[in-house]
């Protein structure tokens, strides 16, 4: 096994942007199913039927305020890590060129 960890900034640029872009997608098709569902129980909606509608509206506020804003925070904390990991490495690498070994 190599002496020194090799992380390259844009390996590590094209990790986070993956990883933003697959987040953002994910945010993106939910939000898209949440209208279209919105749309369909609304009173204008092909599906609107009074009590239904109520509790498929809570489900969506459910969706809206809990699930997206635990795959926000999910995101916020992978980048976290993912930047931890790095700095970890960067801090392996100077030790490793520091002693000479």
């Amino acid at each position: 096994m190599a002496d020194i960890v090799n992380l390259q900034q844009s390996e590590y640029d094209a990790a986070i942007g993956a990883l933003e872009g697959l987040h953002q997608q994910t945010i993106t098709a939910i939000t898209n199913l949440m209208t279209g569902i919105n749309t369909l129980a609304a009173a204008e909606g092909g599906f609107y039927i009074e009590h239904l509608s109520e509790k498929t509206m809570g489900l969506m506020d459910a969706l809206s305020s809990g699930v997206l804003a635990l795959l926000s925070d999910n995101m916020a904390m992978a980048k976290e890590s993912m930047e931890d990991f790095a700095q970890i490495i960067t801090n392996i690498d100077s030790a490793c060129s520091v002693s000479g070994t």
